[in-house]
């Protein structure tokens, strides 16, 4: 059996009114079942939802302190006031400082721009960044997706006579800033209608109050920081990333253009996905690795030239990181194999890039499903800094609240957090938030959950259905693309492709109807699955475009197999690419061997080996068994089997006798062998045995072993090396003979695990046991 990496969970709906909904819509019954799940169970909404229209648009003027904002700007612009808007280093940031730049504008103002750099200033306010502001002249300060729970520091702005205008998203506080005006779609005065506008979107509602209208030309950089910072892509957040999709396709700025060809990107249809994945990494990029300057630069520029040189700049900057994260994850996986046992991983090395500590440890989450901090050590400083990444079963923030004695300050929510602490304590704050840790995942899974869409047979995934799926876009938070679920189907091929063999190209089948998939960085997965396998699998549906062909395609997110699984490993070339496979970290739970000493010397120090010549039976379950010989008979496997009960058996049953496979021979050979005595007796058949096996056409193996079973049966006499035939023989029957008895046990045994073929050994192992 194949266990699956997600906690699977699946969504149920009243299948009446959905197939009811469905003829209202004129839908089909999938794509209506998957809004019903979403809460769209109306023609009215779903319409919406698939047509959202400028209605959806609240009144910017329904913001906390917007007209309050506007009497400012405008009283700052009427005498002649320095602004500088104040951003933030990721793609959010950049995104709402470009659109408030550019906003600012086309209503007359110049203002300048200021972006924090993470390891200079940190995240948000930064006294020392508002004293030098305000020595350069500026009088009015706005900041952009920051600023609300900068308490210290926007009171110190104020002290110093900067005029104040916070414009944030995050999560307020007890107490708010001191400001002159706050806009923020949380402020607990006022009741905005929606409430997950990004730092992008807050800025853009100050752009369209200062506009009077909607920005048209700002929706390009809407849908950027908004779909950048994964907020919810529902009610006017959909119809304004879908805007901005559009207008991004089309998009005029020089910076855009540049980095579409930079990136070999086809742009005549702009997806959120191409946006998450392509774009806004490069945004991030910069801030991450130190100032975001060239970000910002890259979406306001209106030069040609220095567009371009500033989207090679920000590819080459990506690369950078992501060759850093790439090496620090290798280093960090390393670090966490000793303590595989934990609830949560902590693993740290010295001065790690702490920009990118964030993404290691949510790799790190992928891979072992469970909370990772990553902490970044300064020998220097003699501290530790870094970020926590966790999952639905521990609230990260409250783990760390508890181990307040330990850290120096922490930060951030359920899901997230960076935390800094001195060195020493490193060690102890493991064993803190393991011990915290422990009895919240007891008994919760620790898998990361897995939401399933839609369960389809093969023939359902057709053109149309996802031609249907296209209509639900843009996705992302709140309205992920849809995960779809087959259910015991069958592999018709399967293959590793890519670099190292990184990725798994497979097609699956049920009955006649097939579905090629891919799956990246789970090549490893070949090694366990097999050709007869029940399959369960999860995944996109996309479109495949190969010769001007076009088909379905699964984007495989995870598999599981539900039923007991037998690898073949009984050729020389199988076991040898297994044995390739075997790590300290990744092997199954233990290597059998029945009489095999020469595998047991050299694998011992390698591999967990249940040796029974010496080694009694195990007294407990043990998921997944290599067989490495033969047994030394039919019952002592059964025992084996009927204690540990496998779901997984890598079968090598190498034969260790160094007279290779036993061959029984036939009641003609032995007839023929008994003339050849007769009449040639006496026969001596160590000297002459060569020619009586050219005679007979037999091997000297045979030729002795039927010369012991005559001689056992009495048939013969043996005098001086000598056949001779015994006339006063007793009649039996060559069964009788304890040699033969013993050959036959062997021959019977290589019959079933050597010659059988597949299905027939699986029964050995599973049906018969």
């Amino acid at each position: 059996m194949l266990a699956s990496n997600y906690d699977w969970q699946e969504l149920t709906n009243n299948q009446a009114d959905v197939l009811a909904l469905a003829k209202a819509t004129q839908l089909s019954t999938p794509i209506t079942a998957l809004l019903w799940e979403r809460n769209l169970r109306s023609e009215a909404a779903i319409e919406q939802f698939l047509q959202p229209t400028e209605t959806v648009v609240h009144d910017p003027f329904l913001l906390s302190d917007m007209e309050k904002t506007l009497e400012i700007i405008e009283e700052a612009l009427a005498e002649d006031k320095k602004i500088m808007i104040y951003g933030d280093y990721d793609a959010d940031g950049v995104t709402s400082t470009a659109v408030l730049y550019e906003a600012l504008q086309i209503i007359g103002a110049e203002p300048s721009c200021f972006i924090p750099n993470r390891f200079v200033e940190g995240y948000g306010p930064n006294k020392a960044a508002f004293k030098k502001i305000k020595e350069d002249g500026y009088d009015l300060l706005i900041t952009v997706d920051n600023g609300i729970a900068g308490i210290e520091e926007m009171a110190y702005a104020r002290e110093i006579g900067l005029q104040v205008i916070c414009t944030d998203h995050h999560e307020v506080g007890a107490q708010l800033p001191d400001a002159d005006a706050i806009v923020h779609p949380k402020h607990p005065a006022f009741n905005y209608p929606f409430k997950e506008l990004a730092g992008v979107g807050v800025a853009f509602k100050v752009a369209h109050a200062l506009l009077g209208e909607i920005p048209v030309e700002l929706l390009d950089l809407f849908a950027l920081g908004t779909i950048g910072d994964m907020v919810s892509l529902t009610d006017e957040n959909r119809f304004l990333v879908k805007a901005g999709l559009e207008r991004l396709a089309v998009t005029e700025r020089p910076g855009l253009q540049a980095l579409y060809r930079q990136l070999n990107l086809d742009t005549s249809t702009v997806t959120s996905d191409m946006v998450g994945f392509k774009i806004a990494p490069h945004l991030n990029a910069a801030g991450r690795l130190g100032s975001a300057e060239k970000a910002l630069a890259l979406l306001i520029t209106r030069d040609v030239n220095e567009a371009k040189q500033l989207a090679s700049d920000l590819v080459a900057i990506n690369n950078e990181r992501k060759a850093i994260v790439n090496e620090l994850v290798l280093a960090a996986d390393e670090q966490v194999q000793p303590f595989l046992a934990d609830k949560v991983l902590i693993v740290a090395g010295k001065d790690w890039h702490e920009g990118v500590l964030g993404i290691v440890a949510s790799r790190l989450v992928e891979a072992y499903q469970r909370p990772v901090i990553v902490l970044s050590l300064n020998e220097e400083k003699q501290w530790a800094k870094g970020s926590g990444r966790s999952i639905p079963g521990l609230n990260l923030y409250d783990a760390l609240n508890d181990s307040t004695t330990l850290l120096t300050r922490f930060g951030g929510h359920a899901g997230a957090a960076g935390l800094t602490l001195p060195i020493d304590n490193v060690a102890a704050l493991r064993t803190a938030v393991n011990t915290y840790a422990a009895p919240l995942l007891a008994e919760t899974s620790t898998k990361l959950p897995l939401m399933i869409d839609l369960n389809l047979t093969i023939p359902e995934a057709s053109l149309a259905l996802l031609d249907e799926v296209k209509r639900l876009e843009p996705f992302g938070t709140d309205n992920p693309k849809p995960l779809v679920k087959f259910t015991n189907v069958r592999l018709a091929s399967i293959r590793q492709i890519g670099a190292d063999n990184a990725h798994l190209k497979a097609t699956f089948k049920d009955d006649e109807a097939t579905i090629e998939a891919i799956g990246f960085n789970i090549g490893a997965l070949k090694n366990t699955l097999n050709m007869s396998d029940d399959i369960d699998v999860v995944g996109e549906l996309s479109l495949n475009e190969w010769r001007n062909q076009q088909m379905v395609q699964l984007q495989i997110k995870d598999i599981a197999v539900t039923n007991n699984q037998l690898f073949d490993l009984r050729g020389e070339a199988e076991w040898s690419k297994f044995c390739k496979t075997v790590t300290p970290f990744n092997q199954p739970d233990a290597f059998v061997v029945f009489n095999h000493p020469a595998f047991v010397s050299e694998w011992a120090d390698k591999v967990n080996v249940l040796n029974l010549a010496v080694d009694e039976l195990p007294s407990e379950r043990i998921n997944s068994l290599v067989i490495v010989d033969l047994p030394t008979d039919a019952e002592q496997l059964e025992a084996l089997l009927a204690v540990t009960q496998p779901q997984n058996i890598y079968a090598r049953l190498e034969n260790p006798n160094p007279q290779g496979l036993v061959v029984l021979p036939s009641r003609e050979e032995f007839g023929d062998f008994f003339k050849f005595i007769a009449q040639f007796q006496p026969v001596d058949v160590k000297r002459q045995h060569q020619a009586i096996c050219q005679k007979l056409n037999i091997s000297k193996n045979k030729l002795f072993f039927m010369t012991t079973v005559f001689f056992e049966l009495e048939f013969v006499k043996i005098e001086k090396d000598c056949l001779t035939i015994n006339e006063q023989a007793p009649k039996h029957q060559l069964a009788e003979s304890a040699s033969y008895k013993k050959r036959e046990a062997i021959e019977a045994l290589q019959q079933r695990f050597i010659y059988s073929n597949y299905t027939a050994l699986y029964n050995v192992f599973w049906s018969e046991s």
